[in-house]
């Protein structure tokens, strides 16, 4: 049984889509939305494997 994420799928997509497109680290990222450097690595991991389907709830 999975817990349930504390961050939305729209969230997690932003801060995706904030380092594809800014530039900015994975922990200028994460300091900005209140999780760690890490946390943000793990979603950019998932979204390349997954694609957004990752981030969304079943």
């Amino acid at each position: 049984m999975s817990r349930k994420s504390k961050f939305s799928y729209e969230v997690k997509l932003a801060a995706v889509q904030q380092y594809l497109n800014s530039g900015l680290s994975y922990a200028q990222i994460a300091k900005s939305i209140g999780v760690s450097g890490r946390t943000v690595n793990q979603w950019m991991d998932s979204f390349k494997f997954k694609g957004t389907r990752c981030f969304k709830s079943t």
